[in-house]
């Protein structure tokens, strides 16, 4: 299931070096090297389509999206044990309720924490033997293979800043079947074309994506009704 949401409209994008405390760390075991999507924190699952990321790196280094926010730090490895040190993060502002899963995922990687793996499952344990964070693998892209009746299938991509943000938007018609792929960083969103009075109307998880002409307005319904969308224009 595809965890993520899109907050494009936040202010106040500041980088809070000082915070980050600088650690030996050697080289990282290879079997932690990668990215890892959360699946669970402290047992009380995630929010559906928040996609909150935790990518290790060989130099002793961590980054990823937390959910609101992008971070980075340093971290240290020492037989099963690992210990991750203060995270620089964006002060990005979104909904309370991914603030508030963003700062449960900040306090479960600042304990001390021992790993274990489960197949493509990397599991990070407390002190008390409990789960603080249970992940899986997120490296590999997947092809998804949709079989339709024999049709022409047209496919355009088209570029879109969307409030200072780069979305890439490819549209799939055959037919009477309309898709939309949205690439948004890291993550992907499909959507479905659905009746709309004017334009055209994709909707897909959260987002609707909706164009006018070389227009289009991206709206994200974790933001409520009351969302007014986002502007996005073609980019060269």
């Amino acid at each position: 299931m595809l965890r993520y949401a899109l907050f494009l409209g936040c202010a106040c994008v500041l980088i809070e070096a000082g915070t980050v405390q600088t650690v030996a760390a050697g080289t990282a075991p290879q079997e932690l090297v990668g990215t890892w999507l959360v699946e669970d924190i402290k047992s009380g699952g995630v929010i559906d389509n928040l996609q909150t990321t935790l990518e290790i790196h060989d130099d002793g280094t961590y980054s990823g999206m937390a959910g609101c926010n992008n971070y980075t730090g340093v971290f240290t490895v020492k037989s099963l044990q690992i210990s991750f040190a203060p995270a620089a993060a964006t002060r990005k502002l979104c909904p309370p309720a991914v603030m508030d899963q963003e700062a449960k995922f900040f306090r479960a990687l600042s304990e001390g924490l021992s790993y274990e793996f489960r197949g493509d499952e990397l599991r990070l344990y407390a002190a008390d033997y409990t789960v603080p964070l249970r992940m899986m693998r997120h490296d590999n892209l997947a092809d998804l293979v949709l079989r339709i009746p024999a049709a022409p299938i047209d496919r355009s991509e088209v570029r879109y800043d969307c409030g200072g943000e780069p979305v890439m938007a490819e549209y799939i018609n055959s037919g009477n079947i309309s898709l939309l792929q949205l690439s948004i960083g890291d993550a992907v969103v499909v959507a479905a074309n659905v009746v709309s009075g004017s334009g055209a109307k994709y909707m897909g998880g959260y987002y609707t994506w909706w164009t006018k002409g070389e227009a289009a307005t991206l709206f994200n319904a974790v933001n409520g009704v009351d969302d007014k969308g986002i502007d996005c224009t073609r980019a060269p």
